[in-house]
């Protein structure tokens, strides 16, 4: 929002890009004034009404700079004053947001769809696909039967399977080997630790609805 360098009149400016500054809430007073000598003393600088109608001027420039403070605070981009209580109903800081900047969560508008969840992913650093079950051809004849399901019963929820590339995701940090010490390895124990996926995982569960069954897999080099 652009301020006119220009003083407009008080309480009537030409638009809400437009903030009375004190003199021009000043003259505007003043001009409001009935015609005649016995008000002509307040269009006289330093004379009693003069200064009377400057104090009440003042209180007319505070509420008008107010005015003007407060529409900066109905934009993200601008919001200064409120800017805790945008983050806080946005949920931010959130080391796990995958819209972390505030603007950028206010016109986030989500997805349901495998594409918005591998372009969230990768905004991250993470290459991902993901399988939603849409290409299969449904249920064998004979192993549903009818009277099953009952009321309350728990439901599976829609399955989704991602898979993650590690080889291709630059976010992911491989695990480091642990040094070899006698009598700490066991027959059957793995070396390492595994791929770790948990920052992926902790970023999308920002996004997946609550109503799919998730399963993560990886591929690569781990």
């Amino acid at each position: 929002m652009t301020l006119s360098s220009q003083p407009a009149a008080c309480g009537a400016g030409t638009g809400a890009d437009v903030c009375p500054d004190l003199d021009a809430c000043h003259g505007v007073l003043r001009d409001l004034l009935p015609r005649g000598r016995a008000w002509d003393a307040a269009r006289r600088p330093g004379t009693t009404l003069w200064r009377f109608w400057r104090a009440v001027a003042h209180l007319y420039a505070f509420i008008n700079a107010r005015i003007c403070a407060a529409s900066e605070e109905f934009f993200c981009s601008t919001a200064s004053e409120t800017r805790d209580g945008w983050l806080a109903e946005y949920g931010l800081p959130d080391p796990c947001d995958p819209f972390p900047d505030l603007c950028a969560k206010v016109a986030a508008v989500g997805g349901t769809r495998c594409e918005y969840y591998t372009q969230i992913a990768a905004r991250a650093g993470w290459s991902i696909t993901c399988d939603d079950g849409a290409d299969a051809c449904g249920a064998q004849a004979g192993c549903a039967q009818a009277g099953c399901a009952q009321p309350g019963e728990n439901t599976v929820g829609a399955p989704l399977r991602i898979t993650v590339h590690l080889d291709e995701s630059p976010a992911y940090q491989a695990p480091a080997t642990p040094e070899p010490q006698a009598g700490c390895l066991q027959a059957g124990q793995a070396l390492t630790c595994g791929p770790d996926v948990s920052p992926l995982i902790c970023l999308l569960e920002r996004v997946l609805h609550a109503h799919l069954a998730v399963t993560f897999e990886v591929a690569g080099t781990p």
